[in-house]
């Protein structure tokens, strides 16, 4: 299970640096972090 929360994280990651450079808001590219960090840390 772990390896599947890495995978959808680095999707997650993927999709905020996509988000940052089509200049988004920036408070939506740090909710994908968040997602992105806390499926790390399960």
């Amino acid at each position: 299970m772990t390896n599947f929360n890495k995978d959808v994280g680095g999707k997650l990651r993927e999709i905020a640096l996509l988000l940052e450079a089509q200049n988004a808001n920036p408070f939506r590219i740090r909710a994908y972090l968040n997602a992105a960090s806390t499926l790390d840390n399960l």
